[in-house]
């Protein structure tokens, strides 16, 4: 043992019984004489005697009849230090000790006792050795340790912690709240806890609050909440509230780079779903053998499907694939499998409401560490107006290179119509000119001025349809209306025509109402519709044949159909004959005259009235044309 200190004197200090309790209520040193008073084994060192079931207290009332019965910690947590009466012995011998709290020089804290008036108690702690207190007060020790390390762990985290009384006022706090916050601990201090909130989100956190103390149940609440710094910024902390002992102990994280992020993701989803709305696209994952088909929002409006009541899976995105495309669509996936090559096609899609879209998919292989493919993934698109605006300029293509054709077609079959009848003008004149027959006075003369006549007749219809048409094509032919008796001009055009039928010895017959039929039209270009197809239907039926022109007076149109019993006209060749400078031969294979204007000026100037013309035609047996001019109101 150690000596003892040199105001003590020694033999006291064998004499006088002592003993010493450590943080668990253990012996860990009593001397000779309180073995003798208490009736305890001689060995006092290392015996880890339970004082709690060995103490006797007379006067204590808090251990005074329960101590041998108590939890051993609870007995020391009653023991401070003091003066006590002990009662000793088999025969409870009332003896009078001193106790104190005195910390060793191991760190750890015991209880000292002894019955000398004079103060020994570190004398007895300098006695008890190391070695013979190895074990201590492990739980003492331990929540010494605790306690120290804590405060370093709390002074090092980033968590934001405080303690507020049941109104809200704050107790204690810790610095990693007051740094966040940009205040010194004394201007928080007894302020309110939502003083420090933003206003906006006051009534959610004092609701929150009120909760946890209000619940005789609940004891724990967790919130999200905005601070304010001492320069006016807003940081999200999110607050773990528990209730212990009628206080809150707050503990907070501060959250705001996560808020951040969360609404620069979220700006950035928005842009993304924004542009793929624009460009009528979505984005979609697909993992290889499950049912289900991750899709963006913008592909439900694609599809033309309800996102609340259609969930995207393999059967269910079949389902509104054409039946025509499903193939090709299996197809493209099982190849990206097994061949893991990107992939593209294009397939259609029939909607609920009837539409049919044109949907690209592009898509590529995700793989994984083997190499093998475990899922596809690729965008959508809508490229409906992407087709037709295609289609559309597919057919503008061919309609200008018709209509160049059609114009070259033209030219050709024109140098042919304008050399001949200018040859014939050209030649009898010449032949007048020169008096080749002899004096102007010969008849043969006559025949040939009729000729030139005719050739000048022809040429003047020919640049009048040319005219026309042009006039029609720019939109500047204009129509005078007025009451027209069509009775009276199918009599006229026919009375025209009949010298011409019986040149091509054909019959021409009209087969006309009792009564007039008057409608309200253009004069001329109504007898220009009549000549043209009538000019048309003797100019292609041979000879012994038939042409009828019929007029029928209807309730709301004047209905006039032309029947020829002629060549006809194939039935491919039917929507080509209605368009400018087309004609059913080659040009130089033909046997007719003609611009290839009449058909198609005929349809323009009935369209102009408002009606509609059609053709039905055999080839080798005939043709019927008819049109309708509507009454005006």
């Amino acid at each position: 043992m150690q000596t003892p200190d040199a105001g003590t004197e020694p033999g006291k200090l064998q004499d006088e019984p002592r003993f010493a309790l450590n943080a668990l209520g253990e012996f860990v040193f009593y001397n000779p004489a309180f073995a003798a008073l208490a009736g305890l084994p001689q060995a006092a060192e290392r015996t880890r005697l339970n004082a709690a079931k060995i103490l006797k207290f007379e006067s204590h009332p808090d251990v005074s009849h329960e101590g041998p019965d108590n939890h051993t910690r609870r007995f020391m947590d009653q023991l401070g230090s003091g003066q006590y009466t002990l009662l000793c012995g088999p025969n409870n011998e009332a003896t009078r000790f001193q106790f104190d709290w005195v910390e060793g020089p191991n760190g750890q804290r015991y209880l000292v006792a002894s019955t000398a008036k004079e103060e020994v108690s570190m004398d007895i702690v300098r006695q008890i050795a190391p070695d013979k207190v190895d074990g201590g007060d492990p739980f003492a020790a331990s929540a010494q340790l605790r306690a120290e390390e804590l405060r370093q762990f709390l002074e090092m985290s980033d968590d934001l912690m405080c303690t507020t009384d049941p109104d809200g006022g704050i107790i204690r706090l810790n610095r990693a709240l007051c740094g966040h916050l940009g205040y010194e601990p004394r201007a928080m201090i007894g302020k309110m806890f939502l003083d420090f909130v933003d206003p906006a989100d006051k009534e959610s956190a004092q609701s929150a609050l009120s909760e946890v103390l209000s619940d005789g149940v609940r004891t724990h609440v967790s919130f999200e909440c905005r601070m304010l710094t001492s320069a006016g910024d807003q940081r999200w902390v999110t607050w773990d509230i528990a209730l212990s002992a009628g206080v809150l102990h707050a503990l907070g994280r501060d959250v705001t780079h996560i808020k951040t992020h969360e609404a620069e993701l979220s700006s950035r989803e928005a842009q993304l779903s924004e542009a793929q709305a624009l460009a009528h696209m979505g984005h979609w994952r697909w993992e290889v053998g499950s049912a289900d088909v991750e899709w963006s929002s913008e592909l439900y409006n694609i599809f033309g499907v309800d996102q609340d009541d259609f969930i995207p899976t393999m059967d269910s995105i079949n389902a509104l694939v054409h039946r025509r495309d499903l193939g090709r669509l299996y197809q493209a996936f099982q190849r990206a499998i097994i061949q893991q090559n990107d992939y593209d096609m294009d397939f259609r899609v029939a909607r609920a409401d009837g539409t049919i879209r044109v949907i690209r998919c592009e898509g590529r292989c995700e793989m994984d560490h083997d190499g093998e493919v475990i899922a596809l993934y690729g965008i959508m698109q809508d490229i409906t107006q992407q087709k037709e605006h295609e289609q559309a300029l597919r057919e503008a293509k061919e309609a200008a290179e018709n209509a160049y054709a059609s114009k070259s077609r033209f030219l050709a079959n024109m140098s042919h119509e304008l050399r001949t009848p200018l040859n014939a003008i050209i030649g009898f004149s010449d032949l007048i000119e020169k008096q080749m027959l002899g004096p102007l006075g010969n008849e043969r003369y006559l025949d040939y001025i009729g000729a030139i006549r005719e050739s000048g007749q022809h040429l003047l219809d020919l640049i009048t349809d040319i005219l026309d048409m042009s006039k029609i094509e720019a939109g500047k032919y204009e129509l005078t209306v007025e009451p027209v008796n069509m009775t009276q001009v199918v009599r006229a055009v026919v009375q025209m025509m009949e010298a011409r039928a019986m040149e091509g010895q054909l019959t021409l017959k009209a087969d006309l109402p009792d009564n007039d039929v008057v409608v309200s039209a253009d004069r001329r270009a109504v007898k220009q519709i009549l000549l043209n197809l009538l000019s048309n239907a003797v100019k292609f039926s041979d000879k012994g044949g038939h042409v009828i022109i019929r007029l029928m007076d209807g309730q709301s149109a004047v209905t006039v159909q032309v029947q020829d019993t002629g060549i006809g006209i194939p039935a491919h060749k039917i929507a080509d004959v209605l368009k400018p400078f087309e004609q059913v031969s080659n040009a130089f294979t033909r046997r007719h005259e003609g611009s290839g204007l009449g058909l198609a000026i005929t349809k323009d100037l009935v369209e102009l009235h408002g009606g509609i013309m059609g053709i039905d035609s055999r080839l080798g047996e005939g043709t019927i044309v008819m049109f309708t001019i509507p009454r005006r109101g």
